[in-house]
């Protein structure tokens, strides 16, 4: 259990988690009295991350009933991925004439292109350490609301991640970082065109996995 930062921080973190890897499925119900029993806390922080939840559209509240895990139509899932691809490839190229060497070389702490450091995870600590390499290489422009902006769409990710991800996690369609490492060639080697093909490809990667759910479900 992640007990970091405040009590309310606590139950949210705990609770994305749940969310994100499918222990808490779409349309489940929740509810305050039970959340208090498991965390052990008073009712007001449980309340506080409920209502942060619903703000972050990871919850419904349902009068006397609790909250429901929202569920993400196809579209919305689409929606974001097709922004994320505007986002983050119009970021790299404003940033892209200021990259050097040692701006890359917070990559090097996290490793996040070896394979063999994926494969020892689980789905929702591999779908955290995707976030950071997305969050790293949107960093390196300087330009905070990019990056707050980015922030908030990967935690929309988050919200569809246990609708799609065990499945691509189980059959070994998920990309598992393999982009990774040839992006960051890319740019060590000065190809802006690469690096956003590869980025973009990355992004899309989830869209294919995501339709192959859908075709799988429905055969």
């Amino acid at each position: 259990m992640d007990t970091k930062g405040s009590l309310k921080e606590m139950v949210y973190n705990n609770l994305v988690k749940d969310i994100t890897s499918g222990v808490i499925q779409p349309n489940e119900i929740i509810t305050e009295g039970s959340l208090i029993k498991r965390f052990q806390v008073s009712k007001a922080p449980v309340r506080e991350a409920l209502i942060e939840l619903c703000k972050d559209n990871f919850l419904n509240s349902l009068p006397r009933l609790g909250y429901q895990v929202v569920v993400c139509s196809l579209k919305e899932i689409i929606d974001i991925l097709d922004f994320r691809v505007d986002l983050e490839i119009s970021n790299l190229r404003r940033a892209f004439p200021h990259i050097t060497e040692d701006s890359l070389k917070v990559f090097d702490t996290y490793k996040l292109w070896e394979l063999e450091e994926f494969s020892h995870k689980d789905i929702a600590e591999n779908w955290f350490h995707n976030q950071k390499f997305h969050l790293l290489l949107c960093s390196i422009s300087g330009n905070g609301y990019t990056y707050r902006s980015l922030e908030q769409l990967l935690k929309q990710n988050s919200r569809f991640f246990s609708q799609y991800y065990s499945y691509a996690w189980v059959h070994e369609t998920e990309s598992m970082g393999k982009f990774h490492e040839s992006i960051l060639r890319a740019l060590r080697n000065g190809d802006l065109e690469t690096s956003c093909n590869l980025l973009s490809a990355d992004i899309n990667a989830v869209k294919e996995q995501i339709q192959r759910v859908i075709l799988n479900s429905t055969t």
